[in-house]
């Protein structure tokens, strides 16, 4: 299943944070937080999106 518009928007905003493109975004920290290389949101499932989002929450929490 592919990522909801919630995830969608959760993806654009932590990219923003970072002022990277969402490609850009996505290349760097796939390997951490879902232990394969992508480069566009239509790679990712909606479980993988769910991974990567809590991960990188709880990264944020320090």
């Amino acid at each position: 299943m592919e990522l909801n518009r919630l995830q969608i928007q959760i993806f654009k905003k932590l990219s923003k944070e970072l002022n990277l493109e969402i490609e850009d975004y996505l290349l760097r920290f796939s390997e951490e937080y879902i232990c394969r290389a992508t480069q566009t949101l239509d790679d990712l499932t909606e479980e993988e999106g769910d991974t990567w989002i809590t991960k990188a929450y709880l990264d944020s929490l320090g």
